[in-house]
């Protein structure tokens, strides 16, 4: 299999996860406009813009009371004040076979914490699993991992939902 995605890291821990499975992982990279909007839809959209059979991610991270989403960077300069509260991180892996998009998900859900932790990225040393006694930067077991529950949803193939290729969007645009 083929994932898009210009993220090193993020390619590394799924090519890992993959190869748990006895799986290949390749990377490409194809620049992708994303829209504004929910995080099914930018899947299904990233989806949309590619060949057959090329995985493409989504990963979200909401924080209980915060617009957050995307905007890690932001997570990480109001940490003090998002400390203690409730998150999910949710990720979405697409790929588009002719006029229809398969999307698997994995999600975790945990608690915003004081940075702890060498490892990982993002927000890997703020999020603390239920459950789990570390931050995803000090262990990253595959139960805590919603990388790695979206891997084995796609190779269980066990469809969150099935959407249409969306053709021509209509919306807002996500601003880098």
């Amino acid at each position: 299999m083929k994932l898009n995605t210009s993220n090193l890291g993020k390619f590394e821990e799924f090519k890992h996860l993959f190869a748990k499975h006895g799986r290949s992982l390749e990377a490409t990279h194809v620049d992708l406009a994303e829209i504004e909007a929910d995080p099914i839809s930018v899947v299904v959209h990233k989806a949309s813009q590619m060949e057959d059979r090329i995985l493409v991610d989504d990963t979200s991270l909401e924080v209980a009371g915060a617009a957050l989403g995307i905007n890690v960077r932001w997570l990480l300069e109001h940490l003090p004040e998002l400390a203690g509260r409730k998150a999910s991180w949710r990720v979405l892996l697409a790929y588009r076979e002719r006029d229809q998009v398969f999307v698997y998900q994995g999600i975790v859900i945990g608690t915003i914490v004081e940075p702890k932790g060498k490892g990982g990225f993002g927000f890997d040393p703020v999020f603390l699993p239920d459950g789990a006694t570390q931050t995803l930067a000090e262990a990253k077991l595959d139960c805590y991992n919603a990388r790695a529950l979206a891997v084995d949803a796609l190779l269980k193939e066990k469809a969150l939902t099935i959407q249409p290729v969306i053709q021509h969007w209509q919306g807002p645009w996500q601003q880098s």
